[in-house]
C-alpha cells in the first residue's frame, strides 16, 4: 500500500459513518473519496505541514500603502476596487447586525469611499461575504470557498498587530473569528475570538470621546460577549461571567445606529420613538442562555435529577417569559412587527432575536420529550417544547420570503437543526393527522433552509451529519431516543463539534415496567396537505422585488423534496429518511422510497 493514502488512525470518517458509505482515501492520502465529491473537511484528512509565511516588519503608516499593494498581488484581480466594495456592500446586507454589531455602517461605507478603510477589514469582511456574491469572477468556485484566499490575507496582515491592541484590532480579529467559525474551525474560532477579547481589555471607552467610537467600543464588547458563549460551550468550558464585564450595553439605537450619520450621531438626542434597541434586548438573554446550557450539562451527567432539572428549567422559564413581557410593545413577536420593522431594514435583527428566543426555549424544554417526563410532569412542556421549535421553523420561512429579512448564517442552521429534532418526535410518536401534516411542511421548510445555508457555510455540513446520528438512533434504538444523555447535550450546545456515532442505550424503559419506544407510530401518515398551506405556496410568496430566487436545479431540488408532502403511500420515518438523504447528499431519488 502506498504510504500516501495512509491515515493518522483507522476507520471511517464522520461523513462515511453517518451515511452508512465506505470510506476510501483518495490518491494523495488527503480526504476520502466522499468528502472530496462533497468539498467538505473530512475528518481523517492527513493534514498538511503549514506553510511558512514571512510578515515582515510591522506595517506603519508609512508602509501602509507596501502593504496595500503586495495584498493586490497576491489577491490578483480579487482585490479590485470594485469587486471588494461590491463584498463589503453584501457583508452588510448579509453578515453584520446578525451575529455580530461592531461597525457605524455609513460611517465605515464613508471610509470605503474616500478610499480610508482599514485593508485588514476590508478583506475580512470579503471572507465572509464571497459565498453571496454572484459576480463572474466567481463561478467557477463554490460559494463556501470564495472567502478563504481574502481570510488568508486578512490572518497575514494582522499578524503585527498581535500585541498592538486598537478598536481595530478588536473588529478585524472578531471577524476572521467568525470566518473561521463558518469553516467549523473550532480552534481557530476561539483563539481569534480570545484575542478580540485580549484587546479590547487594553481599552476604555473614555480612549476616544468621538460617539461612533464610543458606541463601536460598546458593541464590539457585546459581540464579543456572543461570540464567546458560543465558542465556550464548543470547548467544553463555561463562559466567562458577564456581571463583572464592561459597559457592553448598546447605547444608541438599532434604527438610528444603521442610518444617522457620524456627524448627527450622539447617545442622548437621535433615540428612536419606537424603541428599536434590539441589540440591548438581546444582551439580557445571554445569562438565561448559558445556565440553560449549564442545567442541560448537569442534567446529562446525573449531576441533578430530573425533578431538580424541572424545578430549575420552571425558573428559567419565568426568566424568559419575563424577557419577552418587558419588550416594548413594537418588539414583541407579532407578523405586524415583522412587517414594519422589515420596512426599515429591521427585519434581519428582530427574526434574530427572536429565534435566539424561541431556540432557547426549545433547547429549555426538549428533556421533556423523553417518555418518563411526560408521566410525571404532564405533557404540557414537551408541548411548548413542540410550539417553540414551530416558531423557529416559521421565522426561518419567514427569512426566505420577506425581503430584506435573510437569515443566512450557519449558526441558525443548528438552530433549525435542533428544530428538525424535535419534529421528528412528532413524527414518530403523534397520532394526530393534522398535527402530523403540519409538522412535514415545518421539517420539509427547515430542510429547503438547511440546504441553502449549506451551500454557503462548510460547518452547515456537520449539522446536517449531526441530525442524520440523530435519527439514526430513532429507528435503530430500543430505549426512548429522547433521553438527554451526554451525547444528546453535546448535539444541542456544541454546535461546531464533531460528534461521534451516539452509544446505543440498553434495550430498556427510563420507567421500571414501561417500554417507553412502545408507543412510536409506525402507520401512515394519512394527512390532508391539501387542506393546509403548502410548501409550495409558502415559498412562492416572495416580494415582487425579491432576488432571493435560486438557480434552476435548486428549485428542482426543492420540487423532489416538496412532493415527500403529497405522498401518503410512506410512512413518516421513511419521509424522513428520504428528506435527510436529499438534504445530505443534495439530490432525491424516489425510486428509493419505500412505500408502507
Amino acid at each position: 500500500m502506498s504510504s500516501d493514502s495512509r491515515r493518522p488512525r483507522a476507520g471511517a470518517c464522520v461523513t462515511c459513518r453517518s451515511r452508512k458509505r465506505r470510506c476510501i482515501p483518495t490518491s494523495i492520502g488527503q480526504a476520502c473519496q466522499l468528502c472530496h465529491s462533497l468539498s467538505t473537511p473530512c475528518s481523517l484528512s492527513v493534514v498538511s505541514r503549514p506553510r511558512r509565511i514571512d510578515h515582515g516588519p510591522p506595517p506603519t503608516a508609512e508602509n501602509h500603502g507596501a502593504n496595500a499593494s503586495e495584498s493586490e498581488e497576491t489577491l490578483g484581480g480579487l482585490a479590485s476596487r470594485q469587486l471588494c466594495t461590491e463584498l463589503v456592500h453584501l457583508y452588510f446586507r448579509f453578515i453584520h447586525d446578525i451575529p455580530h454589531t461592531v461597525f457605524h455602517e455609513p460611517t465605515f461605507l464613508r471610509r470605503l469611499s474616500d478610499g480610508n478603510a482599514p485593508i485588514i477589514h476590508i478583506y475580512a469582511m470579503c471572507a465572509l461575504a464571497a459565498r453571496f456574491s454572484d459576480n463572474p469572477v466567481f463561478d467557477d468556485t463554490a460559494p463556501c470557498d470564495r472567502g478563504r484566499v481574502y481570510a488568508a490575507e486578512a490572518v497575514r496582515l494582522c499578524q503585527p498587530y498581535m500585541i498592538s491592541p486598537s478598536l481595530e484590532t478588536v473588529q478585524a480579529f472578531l471577524l476572521i473569528g467568525y470566518y473561521f467559525s463558518g469553516e467549523s474551525n473550532v480552534d481557530g474560532k476561539h483563539i481569534y475570538i480570545g484575542l478580540a477579547r485580549l484587546h479590547a481589555e487594553r481599552l476604555t471607552c473614555s480612549d476616544n470621546s468621538n460617539a461612533v467610537y464610543q458606541e463601536e467600543y460598546r458593541r464590539g464588547w457585546l459581540s464579543i460577549h456572543v461570540a464567546s458563549h458560543w465558542s465556550a460551550w464548543d470547548m467544553a468550558m463555561e463562559p466567562e461571567s458577564l456581571a463583572k464585564g464592561p459597559d457592553f450595553l448598546p447605547r444608541i439605537d438599532d434604527a438610528t445606529w444603521r442610518s444617522t450619520s457620524a456627524e448627527l450621531l450622539t447617545v442622548n438626542n437621535v433615540q428612536d420613538a419606537l424603541r428599536c434597541d434590539m441589540w440591548a434586548q438581546m444582551a439580557r438573554t445571554l445569562g438565561i442562555f448559558a445556565r440553560i446550557n449549564t442545567l442541560l450539562r448537569r442534567l446529562s451527567r446525573d449531576m441533578v435529577s430530573f425533578d431538580e432539572y424541572r424545578s430549575q428549567a420552571a425558573q428559567l422559564e419565568a426568566s424568559l417569559d419575563q424577557w419577552a413581557e418587558n419588550l416594548p410593545p413594537k418588539l414583541a413577536w407579532d407578523f405586524g412587527n415583522l412587517m414594519l420593522l422589515a420596512g426599515r431594514r429591521l427585519g434581519q435583527i428582530y427574526l434574530a432575536m427572536h429565534i435566539g428566543f424561541f431556540h432557547f426555549r426549545q433547547m429549555l424544554f426538549f428533556p421533556f420529550l423523553d417518555a418518563r417526563a411526560a408521566r410525571k410532569s404532564g405533557p404540557n412542556q414537551a408541548i411548548k417544547c413542540k410550539d417553540s421549535a414551530s416558531v423557529v421553523s416559521s421565522i426561518l420561512q419567514y427569512s426566505k420570503n420577506i425581503r430584506d429579512c435573510e437569515l443566512e448564517y450557519f449558526i441558525y442552521g443548528h438552530i433549525g437543526v435542533v428544530s428538525s429534532c424535535v419534529h421528528l418526535h412528532t413524527l414518530l410518536f403523534s397520532d394526530d393527522f393534522r398535527e402530523l401534516s403540519m409538522t412535514r411542511q415545518r421539517l420539509v421548510s427547515n430542510f429547503q433552509y438547511l440546504m441553502t445555508v449549506k451551500s454557503y457555510w462548510p460547518i452547515v455540513e456537520h449539522y446536517t451529519i449531526h441530525l442524520r446520528t440523530f435519527q439514526n438512533s430513532c429507528r435503530d434504538s430500543m430505549s426512548d431516543p429522547f433521553v438527554l444523555d451526554n451525547w444528546m447535550a453535546r448535539f444541542l450546545t456544541e454546535h461546531s463539534s464533531l460528534l461521534s456515532e451516539r452509544p446505543q442505550a440498553p434495550a430498556q424503559s427510563t420507567v421500571p415496567g414501561t417500554p417507553v419506544a412502545a408507543g412510536r407510530k409506525n402507520g401512515p401518515g394519512n394527512a390532508t396537505p391539501a387542506l393546509l398551506p403548502t410548501i409550495e405556496f409558502l415559498t412562492s410568496q416572495q416580494g415582487a422585488g425579491n432576488d432571493t430566487s435560486g438557480a434552476p436545479e435548486e428549485f428542482a431540488q426543492s420540487n423532489d423534496l416538496s412532493r415527500l408532502l403529497h405522498d401518503q403511500d410512506i410512512t413518516e420515518e421513511a419521509l424522513i429518511d428520504s428528506a435527510l438523504s436529499w438534504l445530505l447528499d443534495g439530490r432525491y431519488d424516489s425510486s428509493k422510497v419505500t412505500p408502507t
